[in-house]
C-alpha cells in the first residue's frame, strides 16, 4: 500500500525543505568545527617545539654618539657579531636541533598581513628602509627541549641584554583554548538542530498520522500489525528527509566552495591551511544519511507512540 500515506500530503510536504535546511545549517557548523581542529593540530605541530629568539634593533645613531661623538652613521660590525654570538649559543645548547636566522626577506613578509605589500608602492616597502627591525632566529627543539629556557634566557642575555625568548606557550595556549570553546560550540549547534529537526518531524508525522487516522484504525481492526503500520510512515519519512538531504548538500557544497575562495587570502602563518582533509568530507557527505535516519526513525517511534494510545 504505498500510497497510503502520500509524501506531498498535508505538512509533510514541507518536511523535504525544513532538512534542507537542517542539513545545510548542520553542514556549516560540522565544517567549521572540522576546520577548527585542523588548524588547532597545525598550530600545535608547527608552535610545540619552537622557540623564536629576537634579536632587539640595533640604535645606530645612539651607538655611534656614544663611541664616536658627533660621528653618524650605523655600526655594521656588533649586529653581525652579536647574531654570530646568539648562534653560536643556541647550537652549543642540548636540545636544540635547529638554528634558523631569518632574513629580511622573510621578517618582511610576517609583516605584510599587518602593513601590505612590500613591493615600492606599498607601505611596508617604504618602511623598510626606515623601519628598525628586530633580528629573528627560528629554533626548533627536540621533543626533550633545552634543559631550561630560562638558563637559555641568562645565557642570551650576557651577550645583550635586550634579547628576547618566545616560546609561543602563552599565545597557543590561548588560541588553542579559544578553539576548543568554539568546538564545543559548533557541538551545541549540532546538537540544537537534530533536536529542532526531530521536532519537526513528530509535528509532521502526527500531522500525518491524524490526517490517516481512518485508514489507521481500519488497518489495525483488520489485524495490521504496529510495526506494519509504524514502516509505512517511516519509510515516508525516509524519503523526505533523504531528498532533503541531498538539496541541503549541494547547496552547503556551493556554499564551501565560495567560502574557500574567500578564505585562500587569508591562509598563512596564522590560520594555515583551512582545506577540510578527505575524512572530514566524506563525514559530511554522510550528513544526508544520517538526516534520513534520524527522520525515519524519530517518525518510526512517533507513531509507534501514537497507535500504542489508541483503544
Amino acid at each position: 500500500m504505498p500510497d497510503l500515506i502520500p509524501d506531498s500530503e498535508g505538512a509533510g510536504r514541507f518536511l523535504p525543505w525544513v532538512v534542507a535546511v537542517m542539513v545545510f545549517f548542520a553542514a556549516l557548523a560540522g565544517a567549521a568545527a572540522l576546520a577548527l581542529h585542523q588548524a588547532t593540530g597545525s598550530w600545535h605541530n608547527d608552535l610545540a617545539n619552537t622557540v623564536t629568539v629576537e634579536i632587539p634593533p640595533q640604535n645606530p645613531n645612539a651607538d655611534d654618539k656614544a663611541r664616536h661623538g658627533a660621528r653618524s652613521g650605523p655600526d655594521q660590525t656588533r649586529p653581525a657579531a652579536v647574531m654570530d654570538a646568539v648562534v653560536d649559543a643556541l647550537r652549543a645548547t642540548a636540545g636544540v636541533t635547529e638554528v634558523r636566522p631569518l632574513a629580511a626577506a622573510e621578517i618582511a613578509k610576517l609583516l605584510q598581513p599587518w602593513l601590505g605589500n612590500s613591493g615600492p608602492g606599498g607601505l611596508l616597502g617604504s618602511l623598510l628602509g626606515n623601519l628598525p627591525l628586530p633580528q629573528l632566529i627560528d629554533v626548533r627543539l627536540s621533543e626533550a627541549g633545552p634543559a631550561g629556557l630560562a638558563l637559555l634566557a641568562k645565557r642570551l642575555a650576557k651577550i645583550d641584554p635586550g634579547i628576547r625568548i618566545d616560546d609561543h606557550q602563552i599565545w597557543l595556549g590561548k588560541l588553542i583554548r579559544l578553539s576548543q570553546s568554539l568546538q564545543w560550540m559548533m557541538a551545541a549547534c549540532l546538537a540544537m538542530i537534530c533536536f529542532a529537526t526531530c521536532s519537526v518531524v513528530i509535528f509532521g508525522t502526527r500531522a500525518a498520522f491524524a490526517a490517516h487516522l481512518e485508514v489507521v484504525k481500519l488497518l489495525h481492526v483488520m489485524g495490521a500489525r504496529d510495526s506494519y503500520i509504524a514502516r509505512l510512515f517511516q519509510w515516508r519519512a525516509l524519503n523526505m528527509g533523504l531528498k532533503g538531504g541531498l538539496i541541503g548538500l549541494a547547496v552547503t557544497v556551493a556554499a564551501l566552495f565560495a567560502l574557500s575562495r574567500l578564505a585562500a587570502d587569508l591562509e598563512g602563518p596564522l590560520f594555515g591551511d583551512l582545506a577540510l582533509s578527505p575524512l572530514a568530507l566524506l563525514a559530511l557527505a554522510t550528513l544526508p544519511l544520517l538526516a534520513a535516519g534520524l527522520t525515519a526513525l524519530t517518525a518510526r517511534r512517533t507513531v509507534l507512540y501514537e497507535l500504542s494510545r489508541l483503544p
